[in-house]
């Protein structure tokens, strides 16, 4: 949100490194404008989705109709640094459509939204699995109904040794 805002010119803006989760638990006020509905989401092991790519890059990951079969949202904080740490310098290696974006970047940006296919399984990917309720709960305001989180995020899947590849600085 801090970059978002900040892109709108404001030059006085200061991350809480707490989060808003750690702000409204320590009963600090709150308002919102327009809220996002409750809603938790599916989610999706690294195993079940290892299997599901494996099955979608058959064909090329579309279906007989060419629709796409299985998409994912990489949307970790640095996926799009010159200097990553960790894993985020690697990605989940497949042949399926990866939409490369940071959470901040879907607000008013009805391009990126309509990029989402409303067709097959869509997969979010944050670090930790943490943040993906909250693009989860974005996407489902704009009528998606096909979007399930990585349980765990990137990690889960780092950790199982399934295939990643290097992002390019």
């Amino acid at each position: 949100m801090a970059v978002a805002i900040k892109k709108k010119g404001f030059t006085n803006i200061k991350i809480y490194n707490g989060g808003l989760k750690d702000w409204m638990k320590s009963g600090l006020p709150v308002n919102t404008i327009e809220p996002l509905p409750k809603y938790k989401g599916p989610v999706i092991s690294a195993d079940e989705l290892v299997k599901k790519l494996r099955e979608a890059e058959k064909t090329g990951c579309r279906g007989a109709d060419g629709d796409a079969l299985l998409t994912l949202i990489d949307f970790r904080a640095s996926s799009r640094l010159k200097h990553k740490i960790g894993g985020d310098r690697y990605r989940i290696k497949t042949v399926c459509p990866t939409i490369t974006a940071l959470l901040d970047d879907f607000i008013d940006n009805q391009e990126l939204i309509d990029s989402i296919p409303r067709k097959g399984m869509v997969v979010t990917i944050s670090e930790t699995g943490n943040r993906d309720s909250f693009l989860k709960r974005y996407l489902k305001k704009y009528g998606y109904t096909n979007v399930v989180g990585l349980q765990y995020g990137m990690r889960s899947w780092h950790k199982a040794g399934y295939p990643v590849e290097k992002i390019a600085p």
